[in-house]
């Protein structure tokens, strides 16, 4: 597990000389002591897909804005950047205060990002909402919650490209009945009886995939992580350090040809789907394809999470905030006394319908 931590460039303010940080709000960067704004240049435009199998030849190539400096947590081994100017005083995934500098490394550098939408207090504000709506949840928490952990951070992710061209072979399964006749209590009756007719098929089947996403991070719980990643990748930007000015972004943990075996796991599930609903029928068994990936590009994405955990009962619970549609997702502990309430109350609620439904049983017969 190595991994590391990197800090931004760093935007003096032209009014005061202090330091110009993104704002989520506004979209610009905005100083923290006399609220001066600078305007960014959004460069939208059709995205630049890169060659894999060049990139793989090529190797991997300096992210060498000015001003930026990795640190490495001792602990998890997580690398995070930021500007010469900030310092990670603990790491953002696993809260350890045993974070170094490290030294520069050879790493393939971001094209595109998707900017922070949601400010910080939002993000809090976002989390107060969703950990209030847990009902199983300790009313202490709820209650007594603080958070100054929250860390605005920009993960690294894949995206992928490919054309696929696919041959398949399967048995497509059919059902049809048969009417039959059989014996119960002394009466006779029908029934229908179901087979499957089997018939051999195959085919071709072409399908482009584009801006297959993979998580280039292998620090972030990928459980919670699965769940709050919903990106809208039309909001991606020409990368510039401006974006990352006063927030964090992880390095890259999941190498490239790495990301491409995962993404071809995602292209390979899909085309099951695709392919078993193409070839119809009731069942479809032994299902063999053969596929050839054309054209494969990528892209290097920064995407914006806000992260962070809390202490409850001494255990550390982590969670996220989307940082650009504010879903949140996480753990959270549960209350035993609520769980045991609720279970109480599902037995008293089945016991009460049986009874009644007994009472419905019992009056019928009365009044036969």
């Amino acid at each position: 597990m190595s991994e590391n931590i990197d800090k931004t460039k760093i935007n003096m303010c032209p009014s005061c000389g202090g330091k110009m940080t993104f704002d989520p709000d506004d979209g610009m960067l905005k100083c923290q002591y006399c609220d001066t704004t600078k305007e960014i240049k959004y460069e939208h435009g059709e995205a630049i897909e890169n060659p894999f199998h060049d990139a793989l030849k090529e190797g991997a190539r300096s992210w060498t804005e000015d001003d930026i400096q990795a640190v490495v947590c001792k602990n998890c081994g997580a690398k995070i950047i930021f500007d010469m100017y900030s310092k990670a005083q603990f790491c953002n995934y696993c809260g350890s205060s045993h974070v170094s500098i490290q030294a520069p490394e050879q790493i393939i550098p971001p094209g595109y990002v998707v900017p922070f939408a949601i400010s910080e207090k939002k993000a809090g504000e976002a989390f107060k909402t969703w950990i209030g709506k847990r009902w199983f949840a300790p009313n202490k928490l709820k209650s007594s919650y603080k958070n100054n952990r929250l860390l605005g951070t920009y993960v690294p992710y894949w995206t992928f490209d490919t054309q696929t061209f696919n041959r398949y072979t399967a048995e497509r399964g059919d059902y049809y009945y048969v009417t039959k006749t059989r014996t119960v209590n002394g009466k006779t009756e029908t029934y229908q009886e179901r087979h499957t007719r089997w018939m051999h098929v195959s085919g071709n089947y072409e399908r482009f995939f584009d801006d297959v996403l993979i998580s280039a991070s292998n620090k972030v719980d990928s459980q919670i992580l699965n769940k709050v990643d919903d990106f809208n990748l039309d909001g991606l930007v020409t990368y510039k350090p401006d974006f990352l000015s006063g927030f964090f972004a992880e390095k890259y943990s999941v190498p490239l040809e790495e990301g491409w075996t995962h993404g071809k796991r995602v292209v390979d599930q899909t085309l099951n789907s695709e392919i078993t609903r193409k070839i119809g029928g009731d069942e479809v068994r032994f299902l063999n394809i053969s596929t050839n990936y054309d054209d494969i590009m990528f892209k290097h994405v920064l995407l914006p999470l806000w992260i962070s955990s809390y202490l409850f009962g001494e255990k550390s619970y982590n969670f996220m905030i989307n940082g650009q549609t504010g879903a949140v997702q996480g753990a959270y502990p549960k209350s035993w006394l609520k769980i045991s309430l609720a279970v109480v109350a599902g037995l008293i609620a089945v016991g009460l319908i049986y009874f009644l439904l007994s009472g419905q049983n019992n009056a019928a017969l009365f009044v036969r």
